[in-house]
């Protein structure tokens, strides 16, 4: 079931209304049945996965916290088994082409008359949202080896699990901030159901009228590498970074908001990250839950910041290779991941350098050097952008290449120019503008118009409605599922 879709545009406001109409006793059952009606709309059988998913690893927790003589080998057992079924569903089929193609390879480098062995075809589907439930698991029994007590009710345990507005691309929850919600008395408030609207339809616009309007020029781009002039080489790039901020922001934002609806808060997993600095800053801001789960269950692991310099660089190079191969089973996510470790390693040498050679020092609080990271910044997030979009290394070659050959502009220019996005992308920077004067401003003046806001029903009726109307207005003819699914 898709966040911009009619059926779950429907799902939701049935399941909000008959939460608050139920006993209190009642709710997290209704929330959890609504959660497994919510993943098994898509295939029914992988109901049966997160549920045994879900039975073992609260099993293990239990184990682990009863038997602390055990503890490490018990979670080794969690570990395998969590990391087992996330690599059958999702890495089987790459494992298996990159054995043959090794062997391949290795037969025709040696001159053997060998045929040509052909990977076999594995129908293997990959369950939606498993790299993510599959991180909270490994989350939830390392955390109860390090010391956490283990949640001792199985429903809430499920609840935490399948809770349908970050089940499928997370937010990445910890367990210890869900269940505690859980254990306090939840109470209908018209500013939560204000705000959780809000952030819905503020999804619905990213997601809808800018992400899937930039996914359209954006195709355009990388299905046509041969027509491409140097200018829509760039547009083509630049606007696929942008396509799946907004593709994957607003689908946290519509997450947030459906919890925010039942009285519950999930993560915030960005934080205006085109505003970073430099690439350290950029992952601070940039699918936070994910970036402080890699530190937490990987980098600390492997050591951290701990020992010497070299070591510490490894560290981070590990961390982001793993990471680019969670993204996708495929070697250009792989090499995007070394790519950003190695940019995360240079941008340490760097910040080290300047430390070390005054005239830069002083240069470092000023508004021109902080404007140049963040320039530096993006331009890095385009490079790393192509080989994330490729279909292959050789696509991301080509499209590469024709960014920096001059050619005649033609057919992702026009894609741009002739669809809503100059207008869609005016009214979404004007919007953040604004909001941005009245939540920062001193002016008393600012200060009562935002009260008003804040506390007037009809207004924020008003203004949902007319996102409503420009959403529909601008909406492309077909729905597109959210990019982060197919992780």
């Amino acid at each position: 079931m898709l966040f911009n879709s009619f059926t779950y545009l429907v799902f939701l406001p049935i399941v909000v209304l008959l939460y608050w109409v139920l006993p209190e006793k009642f709710r997290r059952t209704l929330l959890l049945v609504a959660s497994y009606i919510f993943y098994m709309n898509w295939m029914p059988a992988y109901g049966l996965l997160i549920l045994a998913l879900t039975l073992v690893n609260y099993a293990i927790g239990i184990a682990i916290d009863k038997h602390r003589e055990k503890g490490k080998s018990l979670l080794t057992a969690g570990l395998v088994f969590n990391l087992g079924c996330l690599c059958f569903f999702k890495y089987a089929n790459f494992l298996v082409d990159s054995v043959v193609q090794s062997v391949n390879w290795i037969t025709h480098t040696a001159g053997a008359q060998a045929a040509t062995l052909q990977s076999p075809a594995l129908k293997i589907i990959l369950p939606l949202g498993i790299s993510f439930f599959t991180f909270e698991f490994i989350h939830y029994i390392t955390d109860i080896y390090r010391g956490h007590k283990p949640v001792k009710n199985i429903r809430d345990f499920a609840l935490f699990a399948a809770f349908f507005p970050s089940q499928i691309a997370g937010p990445i929850k910890r367990f210890q901030d869900f269940i505690h919600q859980l254990d306090e008395k939840i109470v209908f408030k018209f500013q939560n159901f204000y705000d959780g609207l809000f952030l819905i339809f503020q999804g619905l616009f990213k997601k809808i009228v800018l992400g899937d309007n930039l996914g359209a020029v954006v195709n355009a781009g990388f299905s046509h590498i041969d027509k491409l002039g140097m200018l829509d080489a760039w547009i083509a790039v630049a606007g696929f970074t942008f396509q799946i901020f907004f593709d994957f922001a607003g689908y946290t934002d519509i997450g947030r908001g459906s919890a925010l609806l039942f009285g519950y808060k999930v993560p915030e997993n960005f934080n205006l990250p085109f505003l970073a600095a430099n690439l350290t800053d950029f992952w601070r801001r940039w699918h936070m839950s994910l970036s402080t789960w890699l530190r937490d269950y990987l980098f600390i692991p492997l050591g951290g910041s701990r020992g010497s310099a070299w070591k510490v660089r490894r560290n981070v190079f590990i961390t982001m290779v793993l990471g680019g191969l969670w993204h996708g089973a495929a070697w250009h996510y792989v090499i995007w991941g070394a790519f950003h470790g190695m940019g995360l390693v240079l941008s340490k040498e760097w910040h080290d350098l300047v430390s070390k050679i005054p005239a830069l020092t002083k240069l470092r609080p000023t508004p021109i050097w902080h404007c140049a990271g963040i320039a530096f910044t993006i331009f890095f997030l385009f490079q790393a952008g192509i080989l994330f979009r490729a279909d292959g290394l050789p696509q991301a070659f080509a499209i590469a290449q024709k960014m920096y050959i001059p050619a005649a502009s033609g057919i992702v220019v026009d894609s741009f120019l002739s669809s809503c996005l100059p207008l869609a992308l005016s009214l979404y920077w004007c919007f953040l503008l604004i909001k941005a004067f009245f939540e920062k401003s001193s002016n008393k003046y600012a200060a009562a118009v935002l009260h008003w806001w804040l506390n007037s029903a009809p207004a924020q009726t008003v203004a949902y409605l007319s996102i409503a109307i420009v959403i529909l207005g601008f909406a492309p003819m077909q729905v597109a599922p959210f990019i982060y699914f197919q992780f």
